[in-house]
């Protein structure tokens, strides 16, 4: 057991570093090229943004492990938002997080996420015969809303009405400026070349990576009695987010707080997409094999995503405890929902 926790911690430490350098030549390529000014540039920016969970997602589909895969992707989507009460107890002033970064299309995308959900949710009642060439129809369609979706929201970040903010809000750099600040620029002095070969590099060892975690996630799993369901749900999606909690923070701390949100909300949207691949590894639709706890894991997305929803339109001015109200209700609803998961046994 000592040598798959040792696997687990290096796998994890190199997902995470790896997954800051991806980030940021992410980031730099975009300011160079402006590749997310391109729709396909915005296809590209959300699969490396996603290239931990990705690599878990293969990895496990090829070892057929059906309910790491599920876990991790849907278990993911709440472990992702909770980052958001991070960013707003991190955020510096008087006011929270949602209304120094609120615009109308942080609603919009957390609604497109809420939707790619439900349609997940609802694929989880489907039966494994109910197919075409043994893919759930719903992972095709979660395929096609978030191509769909992801060009309204490209739309919607252009509209300038779509994009105002309250008096005294900072929402920071938007989607349509450069991602670095002239004072931050990363690799400033390297070659392009040089950046693309890191960014190469980098998306090789998170692969990697993700293929030793998931293998030892697996193994630790069964080692402790947890469901590997739900360690892939909680402990394995804490570990693939670590890269989006360092450059998270570093966003709130140099004032990109509407992008600090934006990223997470990008990646959850993104992070039911790969089923559509783990169907086709695992020659079966993989969310037909859900059990009960990854269902409630989807209603705990859905329930917290709504609430940062009706934050970002409402626009809420005070803090407490160096929260927001919105971000204290995601405390209690994740932890009530660990907290039934314990009560229905779904452990």
């Amino acid at each position: 057991m000592i040598f798959h926790l040792l696997i687990f911690a290096v796998s994890g430490m190199a997902i995470w570093f790896s997954g800051i350098i991806l980030t940021k030549t992410t980031d730099a390529l975009d300011c160079r090229f402006r590749i997310g000014e391109a729709f396909g540039g915005l296809i590209l920016l959300g699969i490396s943004g996603s290239l931990p969970d990705i690599a878990v997602a293969i990895s496990g589909a090829l070892k057929g492990h059906t309910s790491i895969v599920i876990g991790n992707l849907i278990g993911g989507i709440s472990i992702q938002t909770l980052l958001i009460v991070f960013f707003d107890f991190a955020v510096k002033g008087k006011r929270p997080l949602a209304y120094l970064a609120g615009s109308i299309t942080l609603f919009f995308e957390t609604v497109f996420s809420i939707i790619l959900i439900i349609f997940a949710l609802i694929a989880t009642y489907v039966p494994a015969g109910v197919s075409f060439f043994k893919i759930n129809p719903f992972s095709i369609m979660i395929v096609a809303a978030w191509f769909f979706g992801l060009y309204l929201i490209d739309k919607s970040h252009k509209i300038e009405k779509f994009n105002q903010v309250e008096d005294g809000a900072h929402p920071g750099r938007m989607h349509t400026e450069c991602r670095i600040s002239k004072n931050r620029t990363f690799y400033a002095e390297k070659k392009s070349v040089y950046i693309i070969i890191l960014f190469a590099v980098a998306s090789i060892i998170t692969l990697i990576a993700g293929f030793f975690l998931e293998e030892s996630g697996n193994f630790l799993a069964g080692a402790i009695g947890i469901n590997s369901g739900i360690f892939a749900a909680t402990i394995l999606a804490l570990v693939t987010s670590l890269p989006e909690i360092s450059t998270g923070l570093e966003a709130i701390f140099i004032g990109d707080n509407h992008l600090a949100i934006s990223d997470v909300l990008g990646g959850n949207a993104f992070m039911l997409v790969p089923f559509f691949v783990a169907d086709l590894i695992l020659g079966k639709p993989a969310l037909s094999y859900a059990e009960n706890s990854d269902r409630l894991f989807a209603i705990i997305g859905i329930f917290m995503l709504s609430i940062y929803a009706f934050s970002f339109l409402i626009k809420p001015r005070r803090r407490y405890f160096n929260l927001g109200a919105d971000s204290i209700a995601e405390i209690f609803i994740y932890i009530g929902g660990l907290a039934a998961l314990f009560y229905f046994k779904f452990i």
